[in-house]
């Protein structure tokens, strides 16, 4: 017969929450900003490992046990390269729940790593297969002049899409750019208010900004 356990809070710094009472709230699959990655079991104490970005920027990871003994800890881990992992959370083992989570409320931009680290009294040790997730601040750009006769010049850190919509809805055009500087020509707009939509796909956030057509 399989174990199941419970685990009490060990929180290692003041940016993580961590929840093992309650079940997760489903998550809606509309919502563009869930990213969601899923690591198959290593066969040894762990059944899967979850990690999803959440809110823009918070990292929400989740796992099932189905082996463990009274005392053992699991400890979270993550790293910015892959290689060097620091400890955030840890949970250690008082119960009979096998499911545990734990939301990292400030993970740094760029791809961060995640790792479970299962820790026996007997020192044994058994990790998780990492997820590897890329997260990225606010859209940051930059667009000028506005208004604009011709030509504006979009200065962005990322890959972004963008979308210039006129007053009614309608898409008028859309282009992919790529990070840096980009001159758009805006020739073919009316005169009139548009709306730029600049939709960052690292991030998944979408923002938008009056454009002036003179």
């Amino acid at each position: 017969m399989k174990k199941i356990f419970w685990f009490t809070v060990v929180a290692f710094c003041c940016c993580i929450t961590v929840r093992s009472q309650q079940p997760a709230a489903p998550m809606d699959p509309s919502d563009s900003s869930i990213k969601k990655i899923t690591v198959e079991s290593n066969g040894k104490v762990f059944t899967n490992f979850t990690a999803t970005i959440r809110d823009i920027n918070k990292v929400w990871l989740q796992w099932e046990v189905d082996s463990a003994a009274d005392g053992d800890y699991f400890i979270v881990e993550r790293a910015t390269d892959g290689q060097h992992f620091e400890t955030i959370g840890a949970l250690r083992k008082t119960g009979n729940n096998n499911h545990y989570e734990l939301t990292d409320m400030a993970p740094p931009n760029g791809t961060d790593h995640y790792r479970v680290r299962y820790t026996g009294q007997s020192e044994t040790q058994y990790y998780t297969k990492a997820v590897q997730l890329s997260l990225s601040g606010d859209v940051t750009f930059k667009f000028y002049p506005n208004p604009v006769d011709k030509l504006f010049i979009i200065r962005t850190e990322h890959s972004v899409d963008i979308q210039v919509m006129d007053a009614a809805g309608s898409i008028r055009f859309t282009q992919r750019l790529q990070p840096g500087i980009q001159v758009i020509n805006a020739s073919s707009l009316e005169r009139g208010v548009y709306i730029l939509r600049v939709a960052d796909k690292e991030s998944n956030r979408v923002v938008s900004n009056q454009l002036i057509k003179n």
